[in-house]
């Protein structure tokens, strides 16, 4: 039987039979209160959780002044409630500073890097992750909401004078976009998003240069001696079909289809898959590269484990200037890179006279506008149309007089 020991009025205690605070019985507390026309008896609490004689008066003492008051808390029951909402209220007035002043490198550590690396591919996660640790991290420590256009502007003049392409600065400055916009769906920032409003000089920075034969011929020869073969295909692969060099080292043999001659493009710049065709020198090389390989082993393997070859574009660099396409050049839109090869299989195919509906649907474009560069490569083409009109109101002309 549990014998209630008085420690003055309303106040009392139970030990317990075995347990120890420090060298003597552990103390169960109890209040005991007038409430209405009844009396109440509570429990506090355990005297090795922190109960005290003191802290039982304490809590009789506002218990008992309320009452008399008539206002506040009037029972133990609510003194409590009233301490877990002060302590909620505390917890989010702490939590409402702590994300007002959550950085930009915070955000992008804690929030937004696990977003991107599930809900984007492979590329997109390199070329944010590569932004944010060249470019962005100088904002890093700034609170992403006090993040102003004067800041940004700041970040595309030092883009622009270490001598980014404008494109790549738009680049930058849009994967800085979505990182505000993800901040606001999360509710850490309100308003506009200062990159709405950052002005820079604009300039089209296509690439424009494309390989004339003598120049590819040069080009792969030169590439065929390099100790890479890979490097070889993927161009020889990129200038018969179009396939950008992140498409080609994508490629698995499960894309590739010798019976129908075709190659499916998956996961492409724009999200639109298709299908490149497979000519005759396209077919040699992987022809020469396939070994009964199974169908999710990549057509251009790395040196380790199985996963895709990741060096073709140094390698490319390399041998262009060995072969010397960029000497003199001061333009960098005119400068031989390996998307060039893309650019040559379009310019080619226009130059032979092919609709540039059919180019855009080889090359993968979402509208003409992007097909459209190479419209001036086709003036032969153009002059047949014009001048299917020669002699055409000499023509009616005489049909007129003949009807007379």
């Amino acid at each position: 039987m549990d014998v209630w020991i008085s420690a003055g009025r309303g106040i009392r205690y139970r030990e317990h039979a075995t347990r120890k605070h420090g060298q003597r019985p552990d103390r169960y507390w109890c209040i005991r209160y007038k409430q209405g026309p009844r009396y109440v008896t509570e429990a506090v609490g355990w005297w090795s959780a922190g109960i005290t004689k003191a802290g039982c008066e304490e809590l009789l003492g506002e218990i008992r002044r309320n009452q008399r008051l008539g206002r506040g808390p009037q029972s133990l029951k609510e003194l409590r409630l009233a301490d877990q909402e002060r302590r909620e209220a505390e917890g989010a007035d702490a939590e409402s500073r702590r994300r007002a002043s959550i950085t930009l490198g915070e955000f992008w550590e804690q929030e937004f890097l696990p977003r991107t690396k599930v809900h984007t591919v492979a590329s997109t996660r390199e070329n944010r992750v590569s932004a944010m640790r060249k470019w962005l991290k100088v904002l890093a420590d700034k609170p992403i909401r006090g993040i102003t256009v004067s800041d940004l502007e700041k970040v595309v003049q030092a883009m622009l004078e270490k001598g980014l392409a404008p494109g790549s600065v738009a680049r930058i400055i849009r994967i800085f976009s979505v990182i505000w916009n993800t901040a606001k769906k999360l509710e850490l920032v309100s308003g506009d998003n200062p990159a709405s409003k950052v002005k820079w000089p604009k300039r089209d920075n296509r690439r424009i240069r494309f390989l004339s034969e003598m120049e590819a011929s040069a080009l792969l020869e030169a590439l065929k001696r390099q100790r890479s073969s890979i490097t070889y295909d993927a161009a020889v692969l990129s200038l018969y079909t179009g396939l950008r060099a992140k498409e080609c080292i994508a490629l698995n043999w499960a894309d590739i289809d010798f019976d129908n001659g075709t190659i499916f493009v998956k996961d492409s710049k724009n999200k639109l898959d298709r299908h490149a065709f497979i000519n005759s020198e396209v077919r040699e090389i992987l022809t020469k590269r396939y070994q009964g390989q199974a169908k999710n082993e990549p057509v251009f393997p790395g040196p380790r484990n199985g996963d895709p070859y990741s060096g073709i574009s140094k390698i490319f660099r390399k041998t262009v200037g060995e072969v010397g396409l960029n000497d003199g050049l001061t333009d960098r839109r005119q400068e031989v890179v390996f998307h060039s090869l893309r650019h040559t299989f379009a310019s080619w195919l226009v130059k032979r006279g092919h609709p540039l509906y059919t180019i855009a649907k080889l090359m993968g474009h979402k509208s003409m506008t992007m097909t459209q560069r190479y419209a001036h490569l086709a003036p032969d083409a153009q002059r047949a149309a014009a001048s299917r009109l020669e002699g055409f109101l000499n023509f009616s002309e005489a049909i007129f007089d003949k009807g007379k």
